[in-house]
């Protein structure tokens, strides 16, 4: 069999991984198939807020191996969004459904079904030449916050790092830096001289890192209520701070209050950002500019969070960019409460582990395509705790990962199980 059960693939679908819920379930459906492949298994529990989240070490050798292979892959998901727009599989965005050489499903590329592929892999290389370690994260989807956990551990430093996105089954060599920022704009209410009314907006969720592919409720609203003159007293939209919102409410009366006089600053500010990332293009990328997506918003008691964040091209120096961004916003009455930065991948075409990605492919029959990516992903925390890393995955992430009617290929999926059982076989390079 050259891909693992269907049963494996629908059971790891049907489990609900989103990224702010307990990951417990999927990882008690795995550790099974993986102690059976004779992989020694360790996991590290982390509690938020009483919540059990869970990373899983699955390793032939020794973690301490000085040639330690990761195979990493996270085990988290976004938020499904509206359970209508998952046409395919009707309606419930957790139940795998076969169309020809697609699978769809939550969690179908990105990137659930990439585990298994690397799990099924490390079976078919027995027995196994290189020392290796599948690793399944938590919270990849707000911030790689696991990974980064698990690198805490201290014993756990591979030399090389093989991390798993929906890649096209390109070899992603680079990758943009993150950047996200929480901002809060104060909710200042004054008597309301009118009946207030509530409006809703729909839109396209997307990938943030390609904004353009969306159609952003929230700033689809935002204008609607700037250009009729509301005043805004409760706004709600998004559910994740990486994907574009398609739905956004508010409650609104008919004169403009402060509060909405400065979200409308905060929003040319942005647009103003904007504008200034058009100067700087990095043609390797698409986007070929750092780019900016206003993903969430939430009313509370005495402010409206606004969430944003920034896909940076390599040379964006983070800090110089933190600084300007806080202090604009400072000045219209607003305030960043929180930031979260996540590093680029540097990679080289050249390097030794990409070469040796690039060859191993081929001999799986496809052409190798070195490209970068517009996300950011857990190879650059990998790169920096000195290893050397490269993101590869089976299936399509733009226009397809973070929307409804998510789906993989069954073709791509073989290739990668091929691949990843050749690069376990493959001799060491020598560096």
């Amino acid at each position: 069999m050259r891909l693992p059960p269907i049963e494996w693939i629908e059971k790891m679908i049907r489990i609900n991984s989103t990224t702010y819920q307990s990951n417990e379930e999927l990882v008690r459906f795995l550790v099974p198939l993986l102690t059976d492949t004779g992989l020694k298994v360790e996991e590290q529990v982390v509690v938020e807020n009483g919540i059990r989240f869970t990373n899983l070490l699955a390793y032939s050798h020794s973690l301490d191996s000085p040639d330690l292979l990761a195979l990493n892959t996270h085990l988290d998901t976004v938020d499904p969004g509206d359970p209508d727009q998952w046409t395919k599989t009707n309606g419930n965005p957790f139940q795998a459904t076969r169309l020809r050489d697609r699978i769809y499903g939550l969690g179908t590329a990105d990137v659930k079904l990439d585990f298994l592929c690397k799990l099924w892999a490390s079976r078919l290389a027995k027995p196994w030449k290189r020392p290796f370690v599948l690793v399944g994260t938590y919270g990849e989807e707000r911030g790689l916050i696991g990974i980064q956990e698990l690198f805490k551990m201290k014993k756990f430093k591979p030399r090389y790092a093989l991390v798993g996105e929906p890649s096209n089954l390109e070899l992603i060599y680079a990758h943009k830096g993150h950047l996200i920022f929480t901002v809060a704009i104060p909710l200042l209410l004054e008597r309301p001289t009118s009946q207030s009314t509530k409006k809703k907006w729909k839109g396209v969720s997307a990938h943030s890192s390609t904004p353009d592919l969306g159609d952003n409720a929230l700033l689809k609203g935002l204008t609607d209520i700037f250009k009729r003159g509301y005043g805004i007293t409760h706004l709600t939209a998004g559910t994740n701070f990486n994907k574009i919102p398609d739905s956004c409410e508010a409650l609104l009366v008919s004169d403009q209050n402060e509060t909405t006089r400065i979200v409308f600053k905060f929003i040319q500010f942005l647009d103003d950002l904007r504008h200034d990332f058009k100067s700087r293009k990095d043609p390797r990328f698409s986007p070929a500019t750092s780019c900016l997506s206003l993903n969430q918003a939430t009313t509370h008691s005495d402010h409206i969070e606004f969430v944003f964040d920034v896909r940076t091209l390599p040379d964006v120096n983070h800090e110089r960019l933190e600084k300007k961004i806080r202090e604009g916003i400072l000045k219209f009455g607003a305030k960043v409460t929180q930031v979260t930065s996540d590093a680029s991948l540097k990679g080289q075409k050249n390097g030794r582990l990409i070469v040796q990605a690039a060859r191993t492919l081929k001999a799986c029959g496809v052409k190798p395509v070195l490209k970068t990516k517009a996300t950011s992903t857990e190879a650059a925390i990998y790169q920096a705790n000195g290893a050397s890393a490269f993101v590869f995955g089976p299936g399509i992430s733009v226009g397809n990962a973070h929307r409804p009617n998510e789906f993989n290929s069954f073709r791509q999926m073989e290739i990668a199980t091929r691949f990843y059982t050749q690069f376990l076989k493959t001799p060491w390079v020598e560096v």
